[in-house]
């Protein structure tokens, strides 16, 4: 798929979804690497937003998930390897409490709602500080949206809610406890 398509895919899926929860006061987005679909678009959609910042302003690793408030027309840095993030005051994963709509790159999901992350973890120590109502939503490509099942689920993963992809938005089924 072309770039720019892609972009624009994302930012629509994100913009229908928004919509349909009756507006996005403070959305968790994340600034995309260049393996990961092209959320500058996306990004656009806000006028804030929260970002996730991994590297102090000397372009070390940060030890544990930070966030930063980024503000439409402000700049992002990148004192570490990409992706850039928010300049100014790192906030600790309790900021993550004020966001109505998460949205986090994996690199696959699936159709019952687990993701495959990179590995590290970041997400899966940040996102149980959210509000218990706020929908975590998987950014991946159609291709690496998977069959329930094909995804091992480990007991510290916290499931999506829903997939966004640059063509369509998958909403995972509610789960009961």
């Amino acid at each position: 798929m072309h770039h720019r398509a892609e972009a624009e895919g994302i930012a629509s899926q994100v913009r229908a979804l928004a919509s349909s929860m009756g507006g996005v006061t403070l959305p968790a987005l994340f600034v995309s690497t260049p393996l990961e679909p092209d959320m500058s678009l996306a990004l656009r959609l806000f006028p804030r937003a929260l970002l996730p910042v991994l590297f102090d302003e000397a372009g070390d690793a940060l030890g544990e998930p930070r966030w930063g408030l980024w503000e439409a027309g402000s700049a992002l840095a990148t004192p570490g390897p990409p992706p850039a993030q928010p300049a100014g005051e790192a906030l600790g994963s309790q900021a993550l409490a004020g966001a109505d709509l998460i949205l986090i790159p994996a690199l696959a999901a699936s159709e019952d709602g687990t993701r495959l992350g990179q590995g590290g973890g970041w997400y899966d120590r940040t996102l149980p500080h959210r509000a218990p109502s706020t929908p975590i939503v998987a950014v991946v490509f159609d291709d690496e949206v998977l069959a329930g099942g094909q995804i091992p689920r480990e007991p510290h993963d916290v499931p999506i809610d829903a997939i966004i992809t640059p063509t369509r938005t998958l909403h995972v089924p509610v789960r009961h406890a």
